[in-house]
């Protein structure tokens, strides 16, 4: 393929620290291994630490332009920023409205004129704000390839449902009516769409059945998985960004519905917490008998290294759960609700179920890694690599943009 692409990232992606940063850099990485040659355009908010040297050694990309996005950092300054753009456009979601600037729609129109790209790789759905005014759909002169990493829908009709503010819940309920709009308008009119999940795949064949659609999972790197776990007493890990909505949620659950009983009958459990973002709210819990919150961590692999089992108690949210196949790249067993394992190809042989209260207390009461844990991680994980493995998801991915 000699076509020129530009892949357009929502946000600087290095340190690659959380769930979405992990899938970007798979897919952009090992589709350039495949043959893609790549220009990036970024667009972070300003405060953020570029360095442009080490995306280009680690990517291998050929050009990299940034145009940051005029977003406040400070909390009371972005409440104004989202309430100015509230009053001057009510209809259009507040989370996309830091990329529907006038000016970097502008700036990232005329780059791909100038550059004449044949496609265009939209790295989430919040970048095809760069192509709308209003709700209106902006052809850019290039095929548009909406790379989608869940259903945003989703996640706003489930934060509406669960706050028990009135008015939070109608400023909630009215935003999830906006990111709907928007979702179907983008989804409607980009050339193609590369769903994450089949599930989410499903979902885009309702709001936009006209367009090409072809499912391109979370790929990941099969090949330095860890020894067994040789470690006495019987620890748990849980890990994922921290102030994401679904996973917040999940692992305050456990923390305040499950972790008490699980402690009072197993004395020795471990709950390690590890992740990315705002974990100010876990303070509350930091001192529960048994749980470690370490926060952010430079090397994964150490996190992984001191568990038996990974946890991942996620009620609601869609796209792939990353530190669900990561578990497994990681050669780590998983307990998980079947939410939680959505898009990873999984069995309920695969992995140990969970879905009540009960059920996850009594699960982590009692589990054990032993002789039959290793037989079925090992034949879950050869099953997973085969389907998972990012060399082949970059080859997929690669091809598929070669035949439209």
């Amino acid at each position: 393929m000699d076509k020129r692409i530009l892949w357009i990232i929502p946000k600087w992606t290095f340190p690659i620290n959380d769930g979405a940063r992990v899938a970007t850099d798979s897919l952009i990485r090992s589709t350039i291994a495949a043959g893609l040659k790549v220009d990036v355009l970024c667009l972070p908010q300003a405060f953020e630490k570029i360095n442009l040297a080490e995306m280009r050694d680690h990517w291998k990309v050929n050009e990299i332009f940034v145009m940051p996005r005029a977003l406040p950092q400070k909390k009371w300054a972005k409440v104004g920023y989202y309430f100015s753009k509230f009053i001057k456009q009510p209809f259009f979601p507040l989370t996309l409205s830091s990329f529907a600037d006038e000016q970097l729609r502008n700036e990232t129109r005329q780059l791909i004129t100038k550059n004449g790209y044949h496609q265009v790789v939209l790295d989430g759905l919040h970048l095809g704000a760069l192509f709308l005014e209003g709700n209106r759909w902006v052809k850019p002169g290039s095929q548009v390839i909406l790379r989608a990493h869940n259903i945003e829908t989703d996640l706003w009709k489930r934060a509406a449902q669960e706050t028990k503010n009135i008015i939070y819940g109608w400023i909630l309920h009215w935003q999830k009516n906006c990111v709907a709009r928007i979702e179907q308008t983008i989804a409607e009119n980009v050339t193609a769409i590369a769903a994450i999940s089949s599930e989410d795949s499903e979902t885009f064949k309702l709001i936009a059945p006209q367009t090409p659609l072809k499912v391109i999972p979370l790929g990941l790197n099969f090949s330095r998985p860890l020894p067994d776990p040789q470690l006495d007493g019987m620890n748990f890990l849980f890990i994922g960004r921290l102030d994401w909505a679904p996973n917040r949620d999940g692992l305050e659950w456990i923390l305040r519905d499950v972790w008490p009983q699980v402690h009072a009958r197993r004395p020795e459990a471990k709950l390690q917490i590890v992740g990315s973002g705002d974990r100010s709210w876990l303070l509350s819990y930091a001192k529960m008998p048994g749980v470690e919150l370490l926060g952010f961590v430079k090397e994964i692999r150490d996190a992984y290294e001191k568990c038996h089992f990974t946890i991942t108690p996620l009620t609601y949210g869609s796209g792939t759960r990353i530190k669900v196949v990561e578990a497994f790249a990681m050669n780590r067993a998983l307990i998980s609700t079947r939410m939680g394992v959505q898009g990873a190809y999984l069995t309920d042989n695969d992995y140990i179920a969970a879905e009540t209260t009960d059920e996850w207390i009594n699960t982590l009461s009692t589990v054990k890694w032993n002789e039959s844990s290793a037989i079925r991680l090992k034949n879950a994980r050869q099953k997973i690599a085969v389907i998972l493995d990012e060399g082949q998801i970059g080859r997929s991915f690669y091809n598929w943009l070669n035949t439209l």
